[in-house]
């Protein structure tokens, strides 16, 4: 059968069979995992035509040019994005090549966003770098001879309509867009799937559809819950089952026989056009066409209208509020419970005060230290998570302990120790145990502690996380799931003024603000020009700024702080005064210049952070009596 004409036209009365993986199949015939096979089209075209070749032999009606990655920051990845736009003519010319009329050839564009672990902190700075770096490589395709662009694998709703939006507007050839779900049901942007596709098909995309990662079963079980015969035409590029590790490889679980088991329900559900992705063979590709075989009578959907027509419908009808997510997300205000940092800090003087977990199981004098600050005035006491790599108590237990003993913790939450699984459930704990001031750090690497062997995770940044965090408020899960109830936390922020490109950290501080953080907290400062600084370039935001003030022990602290801790810059006139003291009077002159620093800090900003040395709460307990008797001289 040939493949002429326009792909809407026919798939008006056909059900149509996709192609199957490129990479895994490229890998199965012995190409290296850590391979950019994308660049694969100019290295080893024969591996590539030859794989599109298969999948032809084996009865696909579409085939996908090998281009998922081969955007700007796909190939930046692996040190050739200049050769964009090559690899993609390249990849067109192969699958035409190996097709011929026998198939029709869609230019496939994969996510940005998929590169990295998490849902991205959407801004209008990122939405036009995503629409540049699209804008490349499409205008790259549609230059080519393809029949349609399929756009796929996206978890996030939002991106994904970004992209088709922006193929719309420069081209009319027929547009397949697949979301790629983390759980059945809905996007990771918390967009249920019916709603979704009803958005996909309003911005101009004429076959809506799962692919990836959710597997044969998850996609099946999506789209029970959805109403095919709403309009538009439905897809499904499944996973060859669950990914499984093999001695030193990895494989797909699901058989042939058993995808095309499912391939023939989905076609039974409406699903018009099913293929596979990853772990996906020509041996499943010739499972759909028998699937399809099996399949009688023609595709029209229940009102009698064709798809098309019915699609002409759908496009008519505005999405629903459900679907405005990701760039203008909803950032709804956390319902206060108990002490909150956001309100305290509009109404007076607010100190936080830091108290380090011990790197013992004795917690005596960190409870001891910790009723004492809080007796002293302190509003919030704040633990780290683990600083400098340095293994302590879990500060979560330690935060359980003191909301048990009516203290307010405020817990540092960092994004090296945990993957996002763990990440998650760690909130869900915190919000379970009553605890909903979290201050989000990126974390200082593992080789750097006690225990260098050990991994740095970093599944998110902290910039990312903060917006993760706000969706866990808004009752949205990291995977789009929806929570029973949204979480109540009020998100800080950290913030290092010590930097030698400050303006450039400023702009970071931005991006954190832009994610939704609703407070910041400065590393420690040792300059009466470093508060006012910050005071000048901080007044634009409107959010509490809690100034961080720590007090010197000895000059050998002094030093040490200044030449090895990450982000600590003691001027040399401080380092100075703490030399020339003798060493039993160098505790009392650390305290006396964090007076004087705070007697500058007052007259600019009612919030402020002490960090306690050494678990020695009684230096943080008389700068508290100090700030309660100076603190009629702050700007409130």
């Amino acid at each position: 059968m040939t493949k002429s004409g326009d792909f809407r036209d026919w798939m008006a009365s056909h059900r149509a069979v996709g192609d199957g993986a490129m990479a895994t199949w490229l890998h199965q015939l012995g190409v290296p995992a850590r391979t950019c096979y994308e660049s694969l089209c100019l290295s080893a075209p024969h591996l590539v035509r030859q794989v599109h070749q298969q999948y032809v032999d084996a009865g696909a009606d579409v085939i996908q040019t090998n281009t998922f990655n081969a955007h700007g920051p796909g190939l930046e990845r692996y040190g050739i994005a200049e050769k964009m736009e090559e690899i993609n003519r390249a990849a067109v010319e192969l699958a035409s090549s190996a097709a011929g009329e026998k198939a029709f050839i869609f230019g496939t564009v994969g996510s940005i966003a998929g590169l990295q672990a998490g849902p991205m902190p959407w801004d209008d700075e990122l939405e036009s770098q995503l629409q540049a770096e699209f804008q490349c490589q499409l205008a790259v395709l549609l230059d080519t001879d393809i029949d349609g662009l399929l756009i796929e694998t996206f978890a996030d709703l939002a991106e994904l309509r970004l992209v088709v939006q922006l193929a719309r507007s420069l081209t009319d050839l027929p547009i397949i867009a697949h979301l790629s779900p983390e759980t059945p049901g809905v996007t990771r942007d918390g967009v249920p799937l019916e709603a979704a596709f009803h958005a996909l098909k309003y911005d101009g995309a004429d076959v809506v559809g799962l692919n990836c990662q959710l597997g044969l079963a998850g996609i099946l079980r999506s789209y029970e819950a959805v109403d095919l015969s709403q309009g538009g035409i439905f897809s499904a590029y499944p996973n060859a089952g669950l990914l499984e590790k093999v001695e030193d490889d990895v494989v797909y679980t699901a058989s042939a026989e058993y995808f095309g088991d499912v391939s023939r329900e989905l076609f039974e559900a409406g699903v018009s056009l099913v293929g596979g992705c990853c772990g996906t063979t020509p041996g499943h590709v010739k499972a759909i066409v028998r699937a399809r075989s099996a399949v009688s009578g023609t595709r029209r959907t229940t009102s009698g209208r064709t798809v098309y027509e019915r699609l002409a419908t759908v496009r008519n009808e505005a999405p629903s509020a459900a679907v405005h997510v990701g760039f203008n997300a909803d950032r709804r205000e956390v319902k206060e419970a108990g002490p909150h940092l956001l309100q305290k800090a509009r109404t007076g003087t607010t100190v936080i005060v830091e108290l380090d977990p011990p790197r013992t199981l004795n917690t005596e004098k960190f409870m001891t230290g910790a009723r004492r600050l809080a007796a002293a005035g302190a509003d919030f006491i704040t633990m780290a998570d683990n600083s400098l790599g340095h293994v302590r108590v879990s500060n979560l237990a330690l935060a359980s302990q003191l909301k048990q003993q009516g203290i307010e913790p405020l817990v540092h939450v960092t994004c090296r120790d945990r993957n996002l699984i763990g990440q998650q459930s760690h909130l869900m704990g915190l919000h379970v145990l009553d605890i909903h001031h979290i201050l989000l750090v990126t974390g200082d690497p593992s080789r750097f502690g006690n225990l260098p062997g050990s991994s740095s995770v970093y599944d998110t940044s902290s910039t990312q996380l903060t917006a993760m965090v706000k969706r866990l408020n808004r009752g949205i899960a990291f995977s789009g799931e929806h929570l029973a109830e949204g979480s109540r936390f009020v998100v800080g922020t950290a913030f290092n003024p010590n930097v030698a490109n400050v303006d450039r950290a400023y702009d970071r501080l931005q991006r954190k603000l832009d994610a939704g953080a609703d407070f910041i907290m400065t590393q420690p400062v040792f300059s009466v020009e470093q508060i006012q600084k910050l005071a000048q370039k901080t007044a634009q935001w409107h959010v509490p700024v809690f100034v961080g003030i720590m007090p010197l022990v000895s000059a050998r602290n002094a030093y040490f702080l200044h030449n090895e801790v990450p982000g600590i810059d003691i001027p040399a006139s401080v380092l100075q005064r703490m030399l020339q003291v003798a060493p039993e009077f160098a505790a009392r002159e650390g305290l006396n210049i964090a007076k004087e620093l705070l007697s500058e800090a007052l007259k600019l900003f009612h919030t402020l952070y002490l960090i306690t040395p050494f678990l020695r709460f009684e230096m943080s307990e008389e700068l508290l009596g100090y700030i309660k008797g100076s603190s009629s001289h702050a700007v409130l």
